[in-house]
């Protein structure tokens, strides 16, 4: 069945991709910092925004702005090219990305929130790390002010729609993640 049409239409977007199979996306620590060579790359030429990104094992999401209809053709230079860079530096041959990368429009500035968090908790989630914060593959350390690794992040729209201030972008991903932990909590009862 072929895949549904895209959502183009310019705005704000959770996109993520994913390696084939239970592949990893990245290995080790060149393979993070190419992608995200690739990624500002990627930024600078479709004048994107970069609202978060975080890096996984296996996968990766972005909460990308983006101001026209150039959401596939980026994606696509982004993919290839990280794709023929890891074939190429770990011996690999064949497709690397498990299908075409996912998104899904932002709707609102609560969905901003939502998705915003989902993101940047992923590591806590997948008991990689305790804190959101503390996961040095995401740009979350950077909105908070908390670290200066990703200048080329914007976390401003997720800012301004928790109050206006990163400390009221903590308390709601905090609160999140308080929900999350209580949601699994009564699951497993």
């Amino acid at each position: 069945m072929p895949s549904p049409p895209r959502d183009l239409a310019p705005g704000v977007s959770h996109v993520w991709v994913n390696a084939t199979g239970k592949e990893q996306y990245f290995l080790d620590h060149d393979d993070r910092v190419t992608w995200i060579r690739l990624l500002c790359r990627t930024l600078d030429r479709y004048a994107w925004t970069c609202v978060a990104f975080c890096q996984m094992s296996t996968h990766v999401h972005l909460i990308l702005d983006v101001p026209d209809r150039s959401l596939a053709l980026g994606m696509k230079d982004l993919n290839m090219g990280y794709s023929r860079d890891f074939n190429a530096r770990h011996e690999r041959g064949g497709q690397f990305v498990r299908r075409r990368y996912r998104s899904r429009r932002i709707a609102s500035g609560r969905d901003l929130i939502g998705a915003y968090a989902y993101v940047v908790l992923n590591p806590v989630a997948a008991g990689i790390s305790l804190r959101p914060e503390d996961w040095r593959w995401s740009s979350y350390a950077t909105t908070l002010g908390l670290s200066d690794d990703f200048p080329f992040v914007d976390g401003t729209l997720a800012v301004a729609e928790a109050g206006g201030y990163p400390d009221r972008l903590r308390a709601a991903i905090e609160s999140r993640q308080r929900e999350n932990v209580s949601r699994s909590a009564t699951a497993g009862v």
